[in-house]
């Protein structure tokens, strides 16, 4: 634990109103990812190339990469593949002391969709308290957490050794499954640890939720709505709905464990649809990746998968047409669910020492609600736990915002973080 005059050095290099300032012009700065489905997303490079500069300022040496897939390949997940790295950059800043161990800071900077944001999704306005806008919850207040506790560390004067590397990457959202994080982590020599700042600021992740991703195709018989001898691709979608709240009820109907998130049919009123595109995410747990590694010898959400597939399955049987033409599934990824054990202890025990000096109280620690990119890092057995600086509740919603205390917060903590782990003794 940081001695207090230490913690006290360290609180007094943080600029309050820099942070501020960075987090508006993050949010100002579109980067919504390019599968996000907006009609005209603006891709991350922008925020890229913003957050590589600020690093540089500070005298990181900073590498641009792209995304490579044969890092999702050695991960050993199913995840989208081919996707666009055009003006995609990942972020890799190293700030390097000398000998001793190596911390990695992860944050993406990748947003979800915009079209349907209530209001002017960029202004980055701070109103009440918060800041407003698509991405600041998540991720950008923790990125200008990340840096935040980076700068801190340097104008404090403490004696360092060993390296801090942080990472802003891409594609953590909308299918991406986290090929920035996996890149940056298989680029890189590996970490003796990982904080990857990302998740609200009412808990610290000690893991996340798997997630499954499945498109399911439902074909029909194409003609004019007027005559007869034509099947509604829509009306047979409709038909798999009870499969979908069977497979619900097999799961225990937690809400949230399973999202119909497209349906997607039909060119005109006037015509009969011959092909309907369902899409759902289904969340998976440490229970479902435990059983697929005892029955097929590998931590994934097969068996849960293989439910699905059943599910649907037995409700096509009922239906003549559906016999003939059956429902098919593409699933999509299937990202394991993951959590810390013994090698992550002191990271949590420090995390939360960090949190009872800078809030006055002690955080509850669990797994992310859904997803993150820890799971990659926690895959190769590294000590890593998430810290976020994000509203309750806030991400991907219509009125994102973030509190201005939770950001500086949350810098406070990951600042303390660093410094207990790279301290020269």
């Amino acid at each position: 634990m940081l001695a207090p005059a230490l913690a006290r050095q360290l609180d007094g290099a943080i600029d309050e109103a820099l942070l501020v300032d960075l987090c508006q012009r993050l949010i100002q700065t579109p980067t919504v990812n390019p599968y996000s489905g907006d009609a005209r997303p603006s891709g991350e490079g922008a925020g890229q190339v913003l957050i590589a500069a600020e690093f540089a300022r500070l005298g990181a040496a900073v590498e641009q990469i792209p995304c490579d897939d044969t890092a999702m390949v050695k991960q050993g997940v199913l995840a989208p593949l081919g996707r666009t790295n055009e003006n995609r950059p990942n972020v890799i800043a190293t700030f390097d002391f000398g000998d001793g161990p190596t911390l990695l800071l992860d944050a993406h900077m990748d947003t979800v969709a915009v079209d349907t944001y209530e209001g002017e999704p960029f202004t980055g306005e701070l109103r009440d308290g918060f800041l407003h806008g698509r991405g600041a919850s998540d991720d950008k207040s923790s990125v200008t957490a990340m840096f935040g506790a980076v700068q801190a560390l340097l104008r404090s004067g403490l004696p360092l050794r060993g390296r801090l590397v942080c990472c802003s990457v891409v594609d953590e959202e909308c299918n991406g499954a986290g090929r920035g994080s996996a890149t940056c982590l298989h680029h890189l020599p590996r970490p003796d640890a990982v904080v990857v700042a990302d998740g609200d600021a009412a808990h610290i992740s000690n893991g996340c939720s798997g997630i499954l991703t499945a498109h399911v195709t439902v074909l029909g018989k194409a003609g004019h709505a007027a005559s007869g001898g034509s099947v509604n691709a829509i009306e047979q979608a409709l038909k798999l709905f009870p499969a979908f709240d069977r497979f619900r009820r097999l799961r225990g109907n937690v809400p949230g464990d399973f999202n119909l998130g497209v349906f997607q049919s039909g060119t005109h009123p006037a015509n009969v649809p011959n092909q309907a595109l369902l899409g759902m995410n289904i969340k998976t747990r440490p229970e479902d990746a435990a059983q697929a590694l005892q029955t097929y010898g590998k931590a994934n959400g097969r068996c849960a998968r293989e439910l699905f597939e059943q599910c649907v399955a037995e409700a096509a049987q009922g239906d003549a047409f559906f016999r003939e033409h059956p429902p098919q599934i593409e699933w999509i990824k299937d990202l394991p669910a993951t959590g810390c054990g013994e090698e992550s202890r002191w990271l949590l025990e420090t995390a939360n020492q960090a949190y009872a000096e800078v809030i006055g109280r002690e955080l509850p620690v669990q797994p992310l609600g859904g997803w993150g990119d820890l799971s990659h890092f926690q895959l190769q057995g590294i000590p890593t736990i998430g810290v976020g600086a994000g509203w309750p509740g806030a991400a991907h919603s219509a009125s994102e915002r973030v509190a201005v205390a939770d950001l500086i917060a949350c810098t406070r903590v990951l600042a303390r973080l660093a410094a207990e782990f790279l301290l020269a003794p």
